[in-house]
């Protein structure tokens, strides 16, 4: 609750918060197989080329994009997969959902033919390009969330 002018006197007030809202937003779902990360990076390029954004950030959105998108399609299991990116005052938000259910990294590389030894090392990456990545395992799938802020100074 924010306080007003028509408060009364000696009442306790709440504490203004600053809320980022997002300005702009695209989203796309493609079916959960290998040619949809290659496809969902390049819409992803193609957003923040249209929203005119810095090289950095584009690349930044670009990986978390691939990795985000690699463990949907490898790990869920899904049907489908879910992309949507958001532009606020301060980052580019990307998050990734599937419907499906985790597999481990060594079943799912079982499945898609990878040598174990070449894959675990996407959300390291993704951590290394964005101010972080949350992942949430819910009943009906997986969502995961990453952050590109728009300033230099941060990571």
């Amino acid at each position: 609750m924010f306080s007003t002018d028509d408060d009364k006197a000696g009442s306790i007030q709440s504490p203004v918060v600053l809320v980022a809202v997002a300005r702009r937003t695209a989203a796309r779902v493609l079916p959960a197989r290998t040619a949809s990360v290659p496809a969902l990076r390049g819409f992803a390029r193609g957003v923040v080329h249209d929203w005119a954004l810095s090289d950095r950030v584009e690349e930044a959105v670009a990986l978390a994009v691939t990795e985000l998108v690699a463990n949907a399609v490898q790990h869920s299991g899904s049907r489908d997969v879910g992309l949507r990116i958001s532009l606020d005052d301060r980052a580019v938000t990307v998050e990734v959902r599937d419907h499906g259910q985790w597999r481990s990294p060594t079943a799912a590389a079982q499945l898609a033919g990878i040598p174990e030894r070449c894959s675990g090392r996407g959300l390291s990456l993704v951590n290394a390009y964005t101010s972080g990545c949350v992942l949430w395992y819910e009943p009906d799938g997986t969502r995961a969330v990453a952050k590109i802020p728009l300033s230099n100074g941060a990571r």
